[in-house]
């Protein structure tokens, strides 16, 4: 496949005002978007855009949005909103295609641009290039222009929706909740969403977002900072957002962190005892831990991994109509509901099955045991394909057989010029000294 010059492994990212995040830039990105959605067709589509509160954020919204209106599509913008729910939005309302300017967990400094189709679904990688291939190609306009709009209660739709697919199951709940928006796109949403369903007291943390401090020092990055204010607080859950809020991080009522493998394998077992786990089957990234793989199969729950990334996540669903699948770092997709990571449900989700089972999220939790894990960086100055390094994938078979069960992984990373070596199980001694030799062994060969 042609290497990708704009798209990483979630939309275009970057530091904001730099290429390729420069307004001049996001307006051809929007054209080429709207050319590649129109097709051939002469009739006028539409879109909805939405953003995180980051400073950069307006500049690219206005920016991508006049590319969109100069190539004849209209624009609804929806605010700053969590990016599931311009996904869902999308969805509901009849749009062509969805944009979300957000960096995600990024600084402030950084910024990009995530793209959905009709369906609320990223892209895939033969799509992204061929709007790469019309951004280079950078078509002139036909003098039409589309119309915009403001939508200022889409944020009520979405609480509204979610609000009533667990209503019934959160009916009779008792709930104090910690909830930490990262100063980000939650900040707004959440607040509507927890106040309004009844039985849950919630408390509001790092809510108040000045484009400055969306994930700093706060949300689903430092999950750690809200342990202390759960157990203060006597809550019975903490919750923890990323800047755009389609990730979370929980906290149990004991201080202790529960990240995606967890959730994902509590999600698992309830949907599974519920009937409702599709073709019984859970998609998860390579990064996933080995014990949540032995936990779904104790439970008779099949695995399937894919690479790091949500879309790649919801691909594999889509192909093989599970309904279930995320990653370690907390984007949960529950795809009956909503086709992409959505922290707002998944925390909705996790405050379901407490209710439903009676038990306390440090109980749901206890049932799997993840393994240690320990990760290194090795620089390389090119990303030769793995499979052509000699040696390699014998070595990595063999520390996997002194890991008692566990793994090992190498990988490139998608954003540096690094491979990331990674190993697990149960002895972090062996782990670490497995990681050793490999990364020994890359930087020799590399």
């Amino acid at each position: 496949m042609t290497e990708k010059k704009l798209f990483g492994t979630d939309g275009i990212r970057g530091k904001a005002n730099v290429y390729p995040l420069l307004p001049e830039t996001a307006v051809i990105v929007g054209k080429a978007i709207t050319r590649y959605f129109s097709g051939n067709s002469s009739s006028r589509i539409s879109a909805a855009i939405g953003m995180d509160p980051r400073i950069s954020s307006p500049m690219l919204v206005n920016a991508v949005a006049s590319g969109i209106m100069s190539a004849g599509s209209d624009v609804t913008f929806l605010g700053v909103v969590p990016t599931p729910l311009v996904s869902d939005f999308v969805r509901n309302n009849g749009c062509d295609f969805g944009i979300v300017i957000s960096a995600s967990h990024n600084p402030y400094h950084d910024n990009g641009i995530k793209i959905f189709n009709s369906e609320g679904e990223k892209l895939n990688d033969e799509e992204e290039l061929e709007i790469e291939q019309i951004f280079f190609d950078n078509p002139a306009g036909d003098g039409t222009v589309g119309k915009y709009a403001v939508k200022t209660d889409s944020y009520a739709d979405y609480a509204n929706r979610l609000s009533a697919v667990f209503s019934k199951n959160l009916k009779g709940c008792s709930f104090k909740i910690c909830v930490d928006c990262a100063n980000g796109a939650a900040s707004f949403v959440a607040q509507q969403i927890f106040k309004n369903i009844g039985g849950i007291t919630p408390h509001f943390f790092s809510k108040d977002p000045d484009g400055f401090n969306i994930n700093n020092n706060c949300g689903a990055l430092h999950p750690e900072i809200m342990s202390k204010t759960v157990v203060e607080k006597q809550c019975d859950i903490g919750i923890t957002y990323d800047g755009d809020a389609d990730r979370l991080i929980t906290i149990d009522e004991l201080g202790n962190i529960v990240d995606g493998d967890k959730l994902i394998g509590i999600f698992a077992k309830s949907l599974k005892n519920n009937g409702m786990l599709n073709n019984n089957t859970v998609v998860t990234t390579v990064m996933s831990n080995a014990g949540l793989e032995k936990f779904l199969k104790d439970e008779s729950i099949k695995l399937l991994r894919t690479n790091v990334g949500d879309r790649y996540v919801y691909e594999k669903i889509k192909e093989t109509g599970s309904s279930l699948g995320g990653e370690n770092s907390g984007h949960i997709i529950l795809s009956d509901i909503n086709p992409t990571g959505d922290g707002i449900l998944a925390s909705l989700m996790i405050l379901a099955v407490m209710n439903a089972t009676k038990k306390k999220l440090s109980e749901l939790a206890a049932d799997i045991e993840l393994f240690p894990q320990f990760m290194t960086k090795v620089k390389v100055s090119e990303k030769k394909p793995l499979e052509t390094i000699e040696g390699l994938a014998e070595l990595i078979e063999k520390e996997e057989k002194g890991l008692d069960g566990g793994r090992a992984l190498v990988r490139y990373s998608g954003t540096e010029p690094v491979l990331r070596v990674m190993a697990e199980g149960p002895d972090m001694d062996k782990v670490k000294k497995s990681v050793e030799n490999i990364a020994q062994f890359v930087r020799r060969t590399l």
